[in-house]
């Protein structure tokens, strides 16, 4: 488990890399802080369209032995284990000590993407543009290219980026989208069903269900502190069974049976509930930027990749 969140994280990371470059040159008020990468947080699923089926890792021994080693080649760009060294040796320390048949191959996807958009650059001739023109001394140094991949993103980027581009993005998903129904609860976790029904027959007695859970309660953090209060939920946040159970109750109500779950028994009290407000478009307008980068990206490298010919060794 631990090993498979390391590879994910690695995975995960390599694209963060190559995604944030179109940040950094966005222009001032229009950089964004962080990503949230969801269901797209690994290399691009064209890989797996448009390069030869992947053959087995390399050994560790094989590379160290053969440091000349071809791993891929993009068109006519090659891609050396060098080059893969050479992106290693930028990674934090604990991506660094993944075992390389592992860490590398990712690493050569990720330098895959990086030649693709170069030849992406050189067909759109924006490394001929005065504007860009700068960044190329610097980016013929860097192996990976970084600071002219950075300026091709973010020249992409800004048609996506107008105000009138995340004005329709606030509108699609958020002004026009339904109201999100929230509700307000407090529970009381007990381990076994012989207890939940102890509970039971205290809140009948007419016991406070605040104080009921803060002498029965499991759930140690939460009952001396709030005594059962769990705060704010979405609908979506719940599970099939506690939506049921809690779907009739009016305010201050409770479950007349418990519920199990995977923590133990439960009792839900509603206090209220309500549809929340639609968030401005000023308090939003940070995600939807990250949003949209993070998309347009994506979209970039597949496309990049589409028109280029890969072969991996």
């Amino acid at each position: 488990m631990i090993a498979s969140f390391r590879i994910k994280k690695c995975i995960s990371y390599i694209f963060i890399i190559t995604i944030s470059q179109a940040i950094i040159l966005l222009p001032k008020g229009m950089a964004t802080t962080s990503f949230s990468l969801s269901n797209k947080d690994s290399l691009p699923s064209t890989f797996s369209n448009t390069t030869q089926p992947i053959k087995p890792p390399v050994k560790s021994e094989e590379i160290t032995n053969n440091p000349k080693q071809i791993l891929a080649r993009v068109n006519n760009d090659i891609i050396t284990i060098q080059d893969v060294e050479k992106l290693a040796s930028n990674l934090p320390q604990e991506l660094r000590s993944l075992p390389k048949e592992i860490l590398y191959p990712q690493l050569t996807k990720q330098l895959i993407v990086d030649h693709a958009l170069m030849i992406a650059i050189q067909k759109d001739g924006l490394d001929k543009q005065p504007a860009i023109q700068k960044n190329i001394n610097a980016a013929i140094k860097d192996l990976t290219q970084q600071k002219l991949t950075q300026a091709y993103l973010s020249e992409k980027l800004k048609p996506f980026l107008t105000p009138q581009a995340i004005q329709h993005y606030y509108n699609e998903h958020y002004l026009n989208q339904p109201p999100i129904e929230e509700i307000h609860l407090r529970q009381i976790i007990v381990q076994t069903p012989e207890i939940a029904q102890i509970v039971l027959q205290k809140l009948h007695s007419g016991q406070s269900f605040p104080e009921v859970a803060r002498i029965y309660s499991i759930d140690l953090q939460n009952r001396e502190k709030n005594k059962g209060d769990i705060g704010w939920l979405t609908i979506n946040e719940l599970n099939q069974p506690i939506i049921q159970a809690i779907s009739q109750l009016k305010n201050n109500e409770y479950t007349q049976q418990p519920i199990e779950t995977a923590y133990g028994w439960v009792i839900f009290q509603k206090i209220d509930e309500r549809n929340h407000p639609i968030p401005s478009l000023e308090s939003v307008e940070p995600i939807i930027k990250e949003q949209i980068t993070k998309e347009t990206v994506y979209n970039l490298y597949e496309e990049s990749l589409k028109n280029v010919h890969i072969i991996e060794y």
